[in-house]
């Protein structure tokens, strides 16, 4: 690759999993503002890099640090092995984004990646040193001194989530060792939300990083730049930044940031956005969350120095979208926003159906009185696929505990009308937020039951308080006993702004269950909306209906318990014991069978369980479909 010239270098390192077959829009906003103001700037997307890095079996595990075989994490390895051609269209464009049946694969295979950044990184310990050798090898491969534009007197590295981390830092040493004269600069949500002692240890430990821009980005990396451009590097006089000095690290006071309908729209690289086979691009619509006050969450504190909330004009924001749409020849957004206001989304929608625009949409909302059943037909009606709802719970007295805006009725009212105007949900669930007793838990997956039919996927997500947030801040008042440890982590993935406590309102053992059950809930809607044939397990099959085992969508390992059968389509696992896995295995190339083979080949009680498991398990398909697959 030859280099191309550029005054700054944005990149957006390994690894946010979830972006797989998109490009996140951090670098291509600030991109748009400095080339505004005169700056030349070069994207890489080195996150995508890393997915198609996942995808070469040779970068896969290894005998050291590969997962347990019968992990999903191992079937998601052996799947892409022989399914690799599943994740690309013929003309070699990524097929993992939000659109594909199989993008949580690749996900699934990254997991063992994730790095949780916690003590270890801040000091540059030799855990942490040991847990980047993947990275390292990554950066080996994808010729860094080759990417590098010409005349870059900055690099920018845009680290949003924590995972992001310790590739970000090891990135910069790379970076410093090519480029010794040229300032490193880190910025984004997981150092804005570092504690200011936290980040003092790391900037003394990675002395590659030469400055880092806490909060609004815009107007400190353009001061930067001009620093580095008029060779007068004093990071030390910017607002918003942190930095090194002889009198030890300086934290400065953020400014206000930019007015958001002010900024350009988004420079998102041509090159990038052609990689994928159906781009989504991301626009946004706010900064801040127009409620603010869910006290568990800390996504509100990323704009100190700023209102809490700045929202965009409809008007320019759907004008904004046509551009997009036009310039970049894509018909799939996604709204950036902690929650679309009900007010901005009526009048945009209306102007959507008004203009005829062709176009589909995603966004975070929040349960709103406002979102009436006439606003929700009205999105559908201009586009929206699917919403991305932090409905968390339907526990009236925790909903209310946590300052959440909607109560058991109104999260019911809102799943219902959703289902009715055929508006699918995305719902993000948190079954054991403060103080949520084990009967409560199980009482609210009773009422998210009747409403699976309307979700689009479900993500469930163990509490884990965060040290920036309002529940972080005062923990006695939400329940939670700080004096005794908890291990239970998952949701930031972001072990520094951890905050270790116990919430005494649930047993372990309780609390694993409750996981358990909402999870196998979650599998249950994802099996309902990515097979390719319905399970229903209530249903009498034909002694001679032509059946088969989808063994194109599966990975199968022999283990000690049986065979274990994990659908990658679905997300569902099973395990087939012996006499049952041994009649099946004849059948494990595709070949049709039919009902009457496994009644007379066991009992006829025995033969229909085992036809309910396999149903349950989304383990048969019509015979009809015949995308057939070869033996695992």
């Amino acid at each position: 690759m030859a280099p191309t010239d550029a005054e700054v270098w944005l990149v957006f390192p390994p690894l946010v999993e979830t972006n797989f077959g998109s490009f996140f829009p951090a670098t291509a906003v600030l991109a748009a503002y400095l080339e505004q103001q005169g700056v030349s700037t070069l994207q890489d997307d080195l996150n995508e890099d890393f997915a198609v890095w996942l995808l070469n079996s040779q970068a896969y595990g290894g005998a050291d640090r590969g997962p347990a075989p019968e992990s999903s994490a191992a079937a998601a390895g052996r799947w892409l092995a022989k399914s690799r051609d599943r994740m690309f269209g013929p003309d070699g464009r990524h097929r993992f984004g939000v659109g594909s049946p199989y993008g949580h694969v690749l996900q699934l295979m990254a997991q063992q990646y994730l790095i949780d950044p916690g003590e270890d990184v801040l000091e540059r310990g030799d855990l942490a040193l040991r847990a980047a050798l993947p990275y390292q090898d990554f950066y080996d491969q994808v010729g860094l001194a080759e990417r590098v534009p010409r005349g870059a007197v900055l690099f920018g590295v845009s680290v949003p989530m924590g995972p992001q981390l310790l590739p970000a830092l090891l990135l910069a040493e790379r970076l410093k060792h090519l480029h010794p004269e040229t300032p490193v600069v880190l910025g984004g949500p997981a150092l804005s939300l570092m504690h200011l002692g936290e980040l003092e240890r790391l900037l003394v430990a990675w002395p590659a990083v030469d400055a880092v821009v806490r909060f609004d980005g815009e107007f400190p990396l353009e001061e930067l730049v001009l620093q580095a451009r008029r060779g007068n590097w004093n990071p030390a006089s910017v607002k918003g930044v942190s930095c090194r000095t002889s009198d030890g690290v300086r934290h400065n006071e953020p400014g206000a940031g930019p007015a958001i309908n002010s900024l350009p729209a988004p420079l998102y690289p041509p090159e990038a956005l052609a990689k994928l086979d159906d781009p989504v691009i991301g626009i946004t619509q706010a900064r801040g969350c127009y409620w603010g006050k869910c006290d568990y969450c800390d996504f509100i504190e990323l704009y100190d120095g700023s209102p809490p909330f700045r929202g965009r004009r409809p008007d320019r924001f759907v004008e904004e979208l046509g551009h997009l749409s036009r310039s970049h020849g894509v018909s799939r957004f996604s709204f950036i926003t902690e929650s679309i206001p009900p007010a901005f989304a009526r009048r945009v929608c209306a102007a959507l159906v008004e203009k005829r625009l062709d176009l589909r949409w995603t966004s975070f909302a929040m349960v709103d009185r406002r979102f009436d059943q006439e606003l929700l037909a009205l999105m559908v009606e201009s586009g929206c696929e699917f919403l991305v709802v932090g409905l968390e719970t339907t526990v009236t007295r925790v909903l209310k505990l946590v300052h959440k805006s909607a109560d058991r009725e109104e999260n019911l009212r809102f799943l219902r009308d959703a289902r009715d105007v055929g508006l699918p949900l995305v719902i993000n669930l948190i079954p054991d937020l403060p103080t949520t007793t084990y009967e409560e838990a199980l009482s609210a997956l009773v009422d998210l039951e009747e409403f699976a039919d309307g979700m689009r996927s479900v993500s469930v997500f163990p509490f884990e308080p965060t040290r920036s947030s309002q529940v972080g801040r005062a923990p006695e008042t939400f329940g939670l006993d700080v004096s005794a440890p908890s291990s239970t982590t998952g949701q930031a993935q972001y072990a520094l702004n951890h905050l270790v406590s116990t919430d005494p309102a649930m047993t372990p053992t309780q609390r694993a269950e409750v996981h358990a059950r909402y999870r196998a809930f979650a599998d249950h809607v994802h099996a309902l909306n990515n097979s390719t044939f319905t399970p229903d397990p209530g249903r009498a099959y034909a002694p001679d209906e032509a059946l088969r085992v989808p063994v194109e969508d599966l990975d199968l390992f022999e283990a000690e318990a049986g065979l274990v059968c994990t659908n990658m389509r679905t997300r569902g696992r099973a395990v087939v014991p012996g006499r049952a896995a041994r009649l099946l295995r004849p059948y494990l190339d595709g070949s049709p069978f039919t009902p009457r083979t496994l009644t007379e080949a066991l009992t006829e009680d025995v033969g229909s369980r085992l036809l309910v498991n396999l149903d349950r398990a989304a383990m048969l398909t019509a015979a009809s479909n015949t995308r057939r697959g070869t033996r695992g």
